[in-house]
């Protein structure tokens, strides 16, 4: 399975949709659902849908940790000063 199909399955499973990702993450619907395509969105500098880049990924999959952290302790982060 590709990364981009398991991050889509994740969400899926927590009954999470993608303006509730968002909402959590601070990240936009848009770019939520590119990257379950895993694709970046094409832009003034790429006119076609690029590949996602593996540090691109490895930010999406903390911020998808911490969502996961605050879905099983109900709590949200606190810097904690």
């Amino acid at each position: 399975m590709t990364e981009h199909a398991r991050a889509k399955q994740w969400r899926e499973e927590r009954g999470l949709t993608l303006d509730s990702l968002a909402d959590l993450t601070g990240y936009t619907r848009q770019m939520i659902y590119w990257m379950e395509r895993g694709q970046s969105p094409p832009n003034a500098s790429h006119k076609k849908p690029a590949r996602v880049s593996p540090w691109i990924w490895q930010r999406y999959k903390m911020m998808c940790a911490g969502v996961e952290a605050q879905l099983q302790t109900g709590k949200t982060f606190d810097w904690g000063l």
